[in-house]
């Protein structure tokens, strides 16, 4: 029944709210169709569609409701968010026109850079409107959780290697049904439902964070927890180990007293000198080469570690933006850049370095500033909601330092949506009280 009402009053949170369930499952759903009906590209732009639905709504009530557009067009977020997407349309159509881009790259590198933002948009304001989405986040994040948590432990452990082959995963097609640590075939990597280990990692980043200021009976949350914890490691994804001690850091200073962050400090303090302790002495072993550093000389077939490619994308990124200030367009970098028939792509593995390649430093200055006010704004806010994503950003802040976290589909909807639904509940809550 309560369904049913809010569909009758407010059918776009139910809509955003399918969205966040079901983005977890996004890769392996995309791909078992296309197996089955084909055109695997347009069924992956399933999200987008909803996205351009779903901002047409919001722009329609941002015009009609006078004083639901002051209290969030009048904020230096929004104002933020719009000098960044426009900034990016106009970059795109000069690189277009200079011919530095081609149509399909130009399309994408848009997407990937703003598609997180608009969403988190929506979001704010359909947050604004209702609280249903707020009632119910815990359900919306925690029972998908559960299922890739578990579904990663079984691949890893039990199924075999090339499992999701049977659902139309294909290396040359679509997505490999099993990846690899440095090519290295004998060590599997997690990936689950998502699109591969590192966003996999990601968006357990996300969930086990959370997972610190839900309300679930604690045998529940720790079940999830131990489930997701060996989903992480098991995904060997590096970037989001470090991600989740950030955000176990940001976590204990957001939630813990004085008392027990020293004793947390102590406890940290111990378990870094043995973990230094054990990595030194299993310095020559090969699985520990092989899980800490990606390195095993005697399984790999590959020509350069995954740390010396990271570091030569690093390197050429940072002087790419260094010596450019106005950046080369959107498409122009990043993901996007392998559609682009007009240069070679350009990979710095770094979500920043990607923004600063393609819109300059004007536009890795704004994006910075968005994301400083919006984690200003949840600090800002005392609701358990707020302070777990407060603290998963700290975590994804250091992924994207080492990926394009925020350019995969399940990591931008998830964290952003929530984001936005944090903050459109306090100005629904002061609509509300008046």
């Amino acid at each position: 029944m309560n369904l049913v009402n809010t569909l009758k009053r407010n059918p776009e949170d139910l809509l955003i709210a399918f969205v966040l369930v079901t983005v977890p499952f996004h890769a392996f759903l995309t791909v078992w169709l296309a197996n089955i009906v084909g055109h695997y590209t347009l069924l992956r732009l399933w999200p987008e569609f909803v996205l351009l639905s779903l901002a047409l709504w919001a722009l329609y009530v941002l015009a009609t409701d006078r004083a639901l557009r002051q209290r969030i067009l009048g904020t230096r977020l929004a104002k933020l968010l719009i000098a960044f997407l426009g900034l990016t349309l106009l970059l795109g159509v000069i690189a277009y026109l200079r011919e530095e881009v081609s149509t399909k790259a130009l399309f994408y590198g848009i997407l990937l850079n703003v598609r997180f933002l608009v969403w988190f948009a929506v979001a704010w304001v359909a947050a604004s409107r209702s609280d249903w989405l707020a009632r119910h986040w815990q359900n919306i994040v925690f029972i998908p959780l559960a299922v890739v948590s578990v579904f990663a432990v079984l691949q890893f452990f039990i199924l075999p290697p090339d499992f999701l082959g049977h659902f139309g995963y294909d290396a040359q097609t679509t997505i490999p049904p099993a990846q690899t640590i440095n090519q290295d075939t004998h060590t599997i990597r997690a990936q689950s439902t998502l699109r591969g280990p590192n966003p996999l990692g990601a968006y357990l980043v996300i969930g086990i964070g959370l997972l610190a200021v839900s309300t679930m009976l604690i045998w529940k949350k720790l079940l999830l927890a131990l489930a997701s914890v060996v989903a992480l490691l098991v995904s060997f994804s590096r970037s989001a180990w470090l991600g989740l001690a950030a955000t176990i850091t940001a976590t204990s200073a957001l939630l813990l007293n004085k008392k027990q962050l020293t004793n947390l400090a102590i406890a940290a303090t111990v378990s870094f000198v043995i973990l230094v302790g054990l990595a030194f002495t299993f310095r020559n072993n090969g699985g520990v080469q092989n899980a800490v550093f990606h390195v095993d000389n005697t399984q790999t077939t590959a020509e350069t570690t995954s740390d010396e490619g990271h570091l030569s994308a690093v390197r050429q990124s940072t002087s790419e933006v260094l010596h450019e200030p106005l950046g080369r367009g959107p498409g122009t970098a990043g993901p996007a850049s392998v559609y682009n028939l007009a240069q070679p792509s350009r990979n710095s593995e770094n979500y920043f370095l990607n923004v600063g390649q393609e819109l300059g430093w004007v536009g890795l200055g704004l994006f910075v500033w968005i994301l400083a006010e919006v984690l200003r704004a949840l600090l800002a806010l005392r609701t358990g909601l707020a302070r777990g994503l407060a603290a998963t950003f700290i975590g994804l802040v250091i992924i994207n330092m080492l990926s394009y976290a925020w350019a995969d589909v399940t990591v931008a909807y998830l964290w952003w949506g929530l984001a936005g639904i944090t903050l459109g509940t306090t100005v629904h809550q002061k609509k509300t009280q008046r």
